[in-house]
């Protein structure tokens, strides 16, 4: 099992790519998204004093958002 992207030549052949090499896709953008929302959170609370129940709901709703984008609306798909 690879952990890289597999592209595709004009030949047909196939070969495996870097995981920190070419273009960021939908799915690492989700990957960032949930660790971000969090640290939105800290920030919320720590700079603007908002109360920590409701920014912890907020960063849960965002990245809970972002995890059923990546998951459901456009799952991962073989290439």
């Amino acid at each position: 099992m690879s952990t890289g992207r597999k592209t595709r030549h004009h030949d047909g052949q196939y070969e495996n790519q870097s995981p920190l090499g070419g273009p960021l896709t939908r799915h690492d953008i989700v990957l960032a998204v949930i660790p971000l929302a969090f640290l939105l959170v800290a920030v919320m609370v720590g700079i603007f004093g908002v109360s920590l129940h409701p920014a912890v709901v907020a960063g849960s709703v965002l990245s809970g958002a972002a995890l059923v984008d990546g998951l459901f609306l456009n799952p991962p798909v073989e290439p």
